[in-house]
């Protein structure tokens, strides 16, 4: 539970929307250059752009993870990546994240 916890530092949700921003002007700027606009390809990319920040940022230790690290990347990926595709209030990314770890611990304690 608390390793799970110590995914989500106080760096994350300070870096998370510096990130978000970044991916959205990034994303923005491959669409336009590569005129992309049909079907899913604008968000596919918006994903992409924002994976790949995530992994720079914890490459330039932008970031602070608890254990595992690599849930931590995954979860600032997630959370730049809805952010960057409509999804823009941090609290109601917060909440959701808590909303799916306690469900999962809800399941592993039974």
């Amino acid at each position: 539970m608390e390793i799970i916890k110590g995914i989500f530092s106080e760096s994350f949700w300070y870096i998370a929307p510096l990130l978000m921003a970044a991916t959205v002007t990034i994303t923005g700027l491959i669409n336009g250059a590569f005129k992309i606009t049909k079907g899913f390809w604008p968000q596919l990319v918006s994903w992409l752009v924002g994976a790949a920040l995530s992994v720079v940022a914890w490459a330039l230790q932008l970031v602070e993870f608890g254990e595992p690290v690599w849930l931590g990347v995954v979860m600032l990926a997630v959370v730049t990546g809805l952010s960057s595709n409509g999804v823009y209030d941090i609290p109601t990314i917060q909440a959701f994240v808590d909303k799916w770890f306690n469900r999962g611990i809800r399941k592993q304690a039974k």
